[in-house]
C-alpha cells in the first residue's frame, strides 16, 4: 500500500504540473455551452474535476482526511463553500433572485478554483517538486510572452470571450489600436497574471546564481513590456505595488528607488498606457476633455436618457469581417451628447461610468436586499468589476467573512516562512504575501477571483507556498 501510494502521489503531482502549463496556455476554447450564459464548460475544468476526484480518493487511502478536517485553513475554506451552499439553496427558495442551474454551476465555479489550494498543498511533497512546478510556471510565462508579441506583431490568432459571439471559439485578429490578450482571452487576465508573475520573478531573481539571474532580468523585463501592451492601468499599478512590497517583505529596500525610476520612466514614454492613466486623470477625476454636443433638440433630449455602454466598435476581426477600432487620439463614432470625442478618453470614461453607475450600484443593492446570505451566485450578472461588491451583493456578510477569513489564514502560513533558512523558500513566501497584496488590488476594479485562468493560477501557486510551509516543517 505504501508503495502505491507514492507512485499515486507522483501521478496527482504530474497532473498538477500539467495543469500549471495547461489552464494558462489553453485558449478559451468551449467544450459544452450553458444555457443562459456564454460562460462555457471547458476541457481544464474536466482536467481539474479528475485532479480533485483523485486527490480526494488519495486522501481517503492514505487516512489524512481527518488530517484535513482538522487544519484549520482547511476549516475556514469548508465554512467559506457551506455560507456559498446556504446563500445558494436561499436564493432559490426564498428571495429568488436566480435561476438554478446558473446559480450552481456558478457556486461550482468557485469550488473549482479554490479546492486548488489545498490539494496542491497536499500533492507537492519534496522541494524538488517545488522547484520543478516554478520552472514550468516561469516556462509558461515565457510562453504566453511570446504569443502575445506574436498577436501584436505577427497577427497570430486571438481567442477571446469579450462578447457572447467571441465566446464561441471564434479565431480573431488583434486590429490597429487593440490590446494583446494572448491565451488569456481577455487583456485584463493577461496583465492580473503578468501583475502576479513579475511579483514572483522579482524575489527569485536575489535566490538564483548569475546565468539565471540574467534569464529572469529578461523575463521579468519581457514580461512587462507584455504587461504595458495590455495598457491596464490598474494591473501595471497592482504589479508595481506587489514588488514594492516582495521587495520589503525580502529586505531589499535598496531597490525600491530602482522600480519608482523604471515606473516613472515607463509613464512618461508615450503608449496607450500612459495615454490611459492621463485620461484617468483629466476625463475621471478632473471633468476635462472635449465632450460631443448633440447638434438637435432631439439628440440633447436622448442623450439625457442614454445610459452609457461599452463601445459598439470592437478592437477584433474575424476572417470573414474586419472592424477596426480608431487609433488613439482619432475621433470617436457611435457616442452620445455629452461623452468624449477623442477614443482613448471615451473608453476610460465609459469603462469608470460603467462601473460607477450600472454594476456597482446592482451589487449594493442586492446586498441591501439580503446583507447577511446576499442573492446568491450569478444573481448579479456577469461582471461587478469589483470582488468585494460582488461578494457582498451574492454571499452576503457572512460569506465575505468567510472568504476575508480563508485570506488571512493564508496569509499568516505564508508569514511563518518569512524565517525559513532556504533562501528560495523565504523569497519565494515575500512574493506569495505581495502576491496576494496585488492580486486583491486588482479585485477593485476587475472580477479576478471569477476569472478562470487567473483565479485557478493564484490558488496554485499560494498552494505551491503551502506545500513549501509543509517541507520546511519537515525538514526541522
Amino acid at each position: 500500500m505504501f508503495s502505491f501510494l507514492f507512485y499515486y502521489q507522483k501521478a496527482l503531482f504530474f497532473l498538477t504540473l500539467f495543469l500549471f502549463a495547461f489552464i494558462p496556455l489553453y485558449p478559451k476554447f468551449p467544450l459544452t455551452n450553458v444555457v443562459g450564459t456564454f460562460v462555457a464548460i471547458r476541457v481544464e475544468d474536466l482536467l481539474i474535476a479528475l485532479l480533485a476526484g483523485g486527490w480526494g480518493i488519495y486522501l481517503a487511502l492514505s487516512n489524512q482526511l481527518k488530517v484535513f478536517v482538522n487544519d484549520r485553513l482547511n476549516q475556514v475554506l469548508l465554512l467559506f463553500f457551506f455560507i456559498g451552499l446556504v446563500s445558494l439553496i436561499s436564493a432559490i427558495f426564498l428571495t429568488q433572485t436566480v435561476s438554478p442551474h446558473l446559480a450552481i454551476l456558478h457556486f461550482l465555479r468557485r469550488v473549482e478554483y479554490m479546492i486548488l489550494l489545498p490539494i496542491v498543498a497536499t500533492v507537492i511533497k519534496t522541494k524538488r517538486e517545488f522547484i520543478l512546478s516554478l520552472i514550468v510556471l516561469f516556462c509558461v510565462v515565457l510562453a504566453v510572452d511570446i504569443y502575445a508579441l506574436g498577436q501584436q506583431y505577427l497577427d497570430w490568432s486571438v481567442i477571446s470571450t469579450s462578447n457572447s459571439e467571441f465566446a464561441k471559439g471564434l479565431s480573431l485578429r488583434l486590429t490597429p489600436g487593440a490590446r494583446v490578450n494572448s491565451t488569456f482571452a481577455g487583456h485584463y487576465d493577461l496583465a492580473t497574471f503578468l501583475a502576479m508573475t513579475l511579483v514572483i520573478l522579482t524575489t527569485v531573481f536575489f535566490t538564483v546564481k548569475k546565468w539565471y539571474k540574467l534569464a529572469l532580468i529578461f523575463l521579468g523585463g519581457l514580461s512587462l513590456f507584455v504587461l504595458i501592451m495590455t495598457a491596464a492601468r490598474l494591473s501595471f499599478v497592482a504589479a508595481f505595488v506587489g514588488i514594492i512590497f516582495a521587495l520589503i517583505f525580502s529586505k531589499k529596500k535598496k531597490y525600491l528607488l530602482l522600480i519608482f525610476i523604471a515606473g516613472a520612466l515607463i509613464l512618461i514614454y508615450p503608449s496607450q498606457l500612459r495615454d490611459r492613466f492621463i485620461s484617468t486623470v483629466t476625463i475621471n477625476l478632473l471633468n476635462m476633455g472635449q465632450r460631443y454636443e448633440g447638434k438637435t433638440e432631439d439628440q440633447q433630449v436622448r442623450s439625457r436618457l442614454n445610459i452609457p455602454t461599452l463601445a459598439i466598435k470592437t478592437s477584433s476581426r474575424s476572417a470573414d469581417t474586419s472592424i477596426f477600432v480608431s487609433p488613439s487620439g482619432g475621433e470617436a463614432s457611435d457616442i452620445t451628447p455629452g461623452e468624449p470625442i477623442d477614443t482613448t478618453q471615451l473608453g476610460v470614461y465609459r469603462s469608470f461610468q460603467i462601473r460607477l453607475n450600472i454594476e456597482w450600484p446592482r451589487a449594493i443593492r442586492a446586498f441591501i436586499k439580503n446583507p447577511f446570505l446576499g442573492t446568491g451566485y450569478s444573481s448579479i450578472d456577469i461582471a461587478t468589476d469589483n470582488d468585494i461588491l460582488r461578494s457582498l451583493g451574492e454571499v452576503g456578510i457572512l460569506g465575505t467573512y468567510a472568504l476575508v477569513l480563508v485570506f488571512v489564514e493564508v496569509a499568516k502560513r505564508v508569514k511563518y516562512c518569512f524565517g525559513d533558512e532556504s533562501k528560495l523558500i523565504k523569497y519565494f513566501s515575500a512574493a506569495s504575501l505581495a502576491m496576494i497584496i496585488a492580486f486583491l488590488l486588482n479585485g477593485l476594479f476587475i472580477d479576478v477571483l471569477e476569472a478562470s485562468k487567473v483565479a485557478t493560477l493564484f490558488w496554485m501557486i499560494l498552494g505551491l507556498n503551502l506545500a513549501v510551509l509543509k517541507i520546511a516543517k519537515e525538514a526541522r
